[in-house]
């Protein structure tokens, strides 16, 4: 595409301009004019009687303090907290937590990004008694990961990869490790971990605040790849320890630390290296720890208890499955650590049981073939377990109560679109978030009973609300072979089906992903994109294919081995049941995709070419040999056991098929899909002397941020001038 492509955005389509008020891009991704209005929650305080929300004023940041019940708000921490001695200007406030007591303010400022999760920064202490803020630590290097510990007493945070403890009281600061370099981990996740685990702080406090449960990531034997910055008048490198598929990960342990004493033990964790361990927690018995072991295959997860003073293990209880297991955090303990519940797909889908601490089933708590997707609360005084799940449907996310007997399940929230609730601490009330696709999300209170006590958010997009948008409608495609397949689609406004239409497939198509749900899309990203390609008179299809989610684990595991076969199939089924309607054009199909989407376009158009004139494939991963071994080997297997599986997955396998209309969008700095996937295409393409189109970001991330309104012209462009 030349550099005329942004004039061509203000071109009307041949079929002319829809009258009344319109969508740009310029108002949906330059001036937030759609924006949807937000609510977050702040720390609880008081048991829940109120919690707390920051607003800017002009003398700085303030904290204040929202009634639950009437909304009022009053002075929580004022601005002169941000007031440090020995500086001249006020500090920042990126962020802050509560110690548990309510007596100290721990403020993140000068906040910035490693990885997708990770941070670090400089951390400040507010002690809200004396009025006086002092920084944690001493010198200038940056911090990470720290947490109150349960007495209120003491900060524990990671710097330089060891981790500290602070005296709050006596202002004191004890270094507990002393080996972290940048090889050695110690309290934070590597790289790998962080990415596939959504691990960042790997420790956790004990209950009595005496203790630390530690996990040390020894990352001396992982490959580091190289990221180049060429923006300098010299390149600059940044390296990440990334394992790819068959190579070696983290070795890592788990140490418990004596606070006092600066003592660390460490626990066996058996014979076998090779090994995850995703989840690290306190049972609740004194000095009782409680983690995930997950072999390299990832089909067997244990739940094991190790002793804080003998270090002795045991496991508990095991989950296998013949493809792959899910860690999930649905685990809680009640009764003091005796029992435990958490969810299981070994009937075939996600439930909710109760054992003892033997591992034994002391009850069924779901049952029946639906999915429980997360447990959101477990009330030990009222003996109930509320959660999210899918028994009303699989597009659809209702929150529901059932007690710890399996009686009296309810759902909470009324039928349709996709609800999640937050409880306050005593159960009280529940906040609840409700949209569905053509709708944005409402907050509102709640009684425990259901009743309506007010509205944080009841008017969430007054923008929109004034334009006649295009409505997304369900309906489910059946496949040639009888398979149903959950789908939704826009069309255009005035949708007229004697007409054809152009048809825009948007995929991702992972497994165990939903993009086929009664949620509403980001307004500032792809989902408004979607309305505007609808409003500019292309139809909008989206598919969830075989071994997507929400609907049993038996439909995620078709996919197994193979992560391209049904997938891709299932899209090809999409753009031939265009093809059949009698407003579908068959030769004006595109499918796009980011990140496992853009893989599925790139196959679309290799192994699948012939359906789609067009396809538009951002951050893809192009062979799996390429990506890391965690997500990867999770659903691939392991590469000397599945040769054949990551060859016929491979898109580099199909290019000798692939016809034009590609368009290949990459961030030169994506750690997560190196820029090396789609390299290693283009070159393959180039060989062939195939035609397609390119956009590289120098130094983005696999989000692409910063270059939102660049990247949708972009691709507005290219639909428009090949589609």
């Amino acid at each position: 595409m030349n550099f005329s492509y942004f004039k061509l955005l203000s071109l009307p389509l041949w079929f002319g301009a829809l009258s009344g008020q319109q969508l740009t891009l310029e108002d949906i991704f330059l001036h937030d004019t759609y924006a949807v209005k937000s609510f977050r929650l702040g720390p609880w305080v008081e048991g829940g009687a109120a919690f707390l929300v920051t607003e800017g004023t002009d003398s700085g940041t303030v904290i204040l303090r929202q009634d639950l019940i009437t909304g009022k708000e009053t002075l929580f921490m004022g601005s002169t907290a941000l007031q440090v001695k020995d500086r001249d200007a006020p500090i920042s406030l990126d962020a802050y937590t509560l110690s548990p007591d309510e007596h100290w303010v721990l403020m993140a400022s000068g906040k910035r990004s490693i990885w997708r999760r990770s941070s670090e920064t400089t951390y400040y202490l507010h002690d809200r008694r004396t009025g006086i803020t002092r920084r944690l630590a001493a010198g200038n290097r940056p911090q990470s990961n720290a947490q109150f510990s349960p007495d209120s007493r003491q900060v524990a945070y990671v710097m330089g990869h060891n981790l500290y403890v602070h005296d709050l009281e006596k202002g004191r600061t004890r270094q507990l490790t002393k080996d972290g370099s940048e090889t050695i981990i110690n309290g934070q996740a590597d790289w790998l971990y962080e990415e596939e685990f959504s691990l960042t702080r790997a420790y956790e406090w004990s209950p009595d605040s005496k203790t630390i449960a530690l996990l040390r990531f020894d990352q001396e034997r992982v490959r580091a790849y190289t990221l180049v910055d060429e923006m300098g008048q010299y390149t600059a490198m940044t390296t990440v320890r990334y394992p790819k598929v068959g190579e070696r990960n983290s070795v890592v342990t788990l140490g418990l630390v004596d606070v006092k004493k600066g003592k660390t033990r460490w626990v066996d964790l058996g014979p076998e290296p090779d090994i995850y361990i995703p989840r690290l927690t306190w049972t609740g018995r004194p000095g009782e720890v409680a983690f995930y072991r997950l072999d390299r295959r990832q089909q067997r997860l244990e739940l094991v208890f190790a002793d804080a003073r003998t270090r002795k293990t045991r496991v508990v209880a095991t989950q296998t499955d013949s493809a792959w297991v899910d860690v999930t955090d649905d685990l809680h303990f009640i009764d003091e650590g005796n029992r435990f519940i958490w969810t299981t797909e070994a009937s075939g889908y996600r439930h909710i049981t109760m054992n003892d601490r033997e591992g034994r089933l002391v009850q069924q708590v779901t049952e029946g073939q639906w999915e429980v997707t997360r447990i959101i609360a477990v009330d030990e005084v009222g003996q109930l377990i509320t959660f999210t799940g899918k028994k009303d449907g699989a597009t659809e996310q209702q929150v529901y109560s059932i007690g710890f007997d399996g009686s009296h399940l309810t759902r909470l929230t009324d039928p349709g679109g996709w609800n999640t609730i937050q409880f306050t601490p005593d159960f009280s009330h529940y906040i609840h978030r409700r949209s569905d696709r053509n709708t944005p999300p409402m907050v509102s209170l709640h009684l425990k009973s259901g009743e309506r006590v007010r509205w944080f958010v009841e008017a969430p997009a007054p923008a929109l609300a004034e334009l006649d948008l295009p409505q997304w409608d369900f309906f489910t495609l059946t496949t040639t072979d009888g398979t149903r397949l959950n789908a939704v689609i826009l069309k255009p406004p005035g949708f007229d089906p004697n007409r054809k239409y152009p048809t825009v497939i948007y995929t991702y198509g992972g497994p165990g992903s939903q993009v086929v749900t009664d949620r509403w899309g980001p307004s500032r990203g792809r989902g408004m994109w979607h309305l505007y390609l609808a409003q500019e008179g292309y139809v909008v299809l989206v598919i969830d294919n075989r071994g997507t989610g929400g609907r049993g684990k038996a439909f995620k595991n078709l996919v197994y081995g193979d992560l391209g076969k049904w997938s891709l199939h299932d899209q090809l089924e999409g753009a031939a049941w265009i093809a059949r309607q009698p407003w579908g054009d068959g030769d004006r199909i595109g499918i796009w995709g980011w990140s496992g989407g853009g893989y599925l376009t790139a196959l679309a158009l290799t192994a699948g070419s012939g359906s789609f004139k067009i396809g538009i494939a951002v951050a893809p991963v192009t062979d799996f040999r390429l990506y890391d071994t965690a997500w990867t080997e999770r659903y691939m297997g392991l590469l000397p056991e599945n040769a054949a599986g990551y060859d016929s997955a491979d898109v580099l396998s199909y290019v000798h098929r692939y016809q034009g209309g590609l368009l290949l969008i990459h961030g030169t700095g994506d750690d997560n899909v190196h820029a090396q996937h789609s390299w290693q295409l283009i070159r393959a393409l180039v060989n062939r002397d195939a035609p397609f189109d390119m956009m590289m970001y120098p130094g983005k991330n696999h989000g692409l941020p910063g270059v939102t309104y660049h990247l949708y012209s972009k691709l507005t462009a290219f639909i428009r001038e090949h589609l």
